[in-house]
């Protein structure tokens, strides 16, 4: 008789222990499933959050786009500006003076308001129009570099 009691309160024991393992695996399997619920819905954000970041970086890289094809509009107008004022210069063969030294420009030349130890340089109209090229670009990148400023524009990678 008192195998059989034993018997019994260990298949009591057998069927409680039985009960708290059913109920463990159903925790575990909702718990399972709400982490799976948590990484869905993170994975959901970080998909938004970079369909966002890639319109911005597309939206930025288009208004940088518009700007540089503006700047270079802007720049190819003062190039033909300025190459127009540089074409409409009088040349000169030679300053007087300096084809008959083979020294640097300057030196044992009397200074004259016009010639070497002056204030004024000579330069040949190549260099003369490729200065207006580089100014020109350089005014409508130095107003190009202020509109990125103002806008508080990030530069694009």
């Amino acid at each position: 008789m008192a195998s059989l009691i034993v018997i019994a309160m260990l298949g009591a024991a057998l069927k409680i222990q039985a009960t708290r393992l059913d109920k463990a695996k159903a925790a575990l399997a909702a718990s399972t499933a709400a982490h799976a619920r948590d990484i869905a819905t993170v994975r959901a954000a970080q998909d938004r959050a970079n369909a966002d970041w890639q319109a911005q970086l597309g939206r930025l890289a288009a208004a940088q786009r518009r700007q540089k094809d503006d700047t270079d509009r802007k720049a190819d107008t003062a190039t033909i500006l300025y190459r127009d004022r540089v074409l409409r210069l009088p040349g000169r063969a030679t300053a007087e003076g300096i084809a008959a030294h083979s020294a640097l420009p300057g030196a044992g030349l009397p200074p004259r308001a016009d010639g070497p130890g002056a204030d004024t340089l000579i330069l040949a109209r190549a260099d003369a129009l490729i200065c207006a090229e580089n100014s020109a670009r350089l005014a409508a990148a130095h107003d190009w570099a202020k509109g990125l400023i103002s806008d508080g524009s990030p530069v694009s990678p």
